[in-house]
């Protein structure tokens, strides 16, 4: 199951890359389209929780994340799976798709090429570094296997789990900044100009 969730996922992009390159495209320039994908960019490096100081701010996604029970469900699913991860993907969830791959790439060893692969991916398109740490600060204090609601209020029962997530998000921020300096690397090597 998981082989054709990837494998459907790279004939989308495969087919979008396709269909693209053979016709023209019409662009909406409209104020109101710039607006809506100027916010949707914006939210993906945009931290669901942040402090300043002596401040701390919570966002409305996190806002809703908990005190929606039925957003948190769907949000965080018993077990994760690529199936759940494309499917955001395909509505272009994509903050929620990365707190899914992210997760995948804790407990699904065996696929760690797969889901790096599909951040190095996306760190083409947008820094994945600054998103997966915005995708952490989002998702990781409201995720129901660190945080409880308790009269309304949130009650953190598990901070190693908090850490387990942060050490892992580094790692696989880690990664994309290898995989920048190579590829930089392999361009400069390239270049038969310098």
């Amino acid at each position: 199951m998981k082989k054709l969730a990837v494998y459907t996922l790279a004939m989308t992009i495969s087919m979008a890359c396709f269909s693209q390159a053979n016709t023209v495209l019409k662009i909406d320039t409209t104020q109101a389209s710039v607006q809506y994908w100027s916010k949707w960019t914006n939210n993906l490096y945009d931290m669901g929780v942040e402090t300043n100081k002596d401040s701390f701010f919570v966002k409305k996604e996190v806002l809703k994340l908990m005190t929606d029970s039925a957003y948190r469900k769907a949000v965080y699913p018993a077990r994760y799976e690529w199936a759940g991860a494309v499917s955001l993907m395909k509505q272009l969830d994509l903050k929620a798709a990365f707190w899914h791959l992210i997760n995948l790439y804790q407990d699904d060893k065996a696929n760690r090429n797969l889901v790096m692969g599909t951040f190095a991916l996306y760190d083409s398109l947008i820094d994945m570094d600054k998103v997966l740490l915005s995708t952490y600060y989002t998702y990781a204090l409201p995720d129901p296997r660190v945080c409880r609601i308790v009269n309304g209020k949130p009650d953190i029962y598990r901070p190693d789990i908090l850490e387990k997530e942060l050490a892992t998000t580094k790692e696989i921020a880690g990664y994309i900044w290898a995989y920048r300096k190579q590829k930089a690397a392999a361009k400069t090597e390239n270049d038969p100009g310098r």
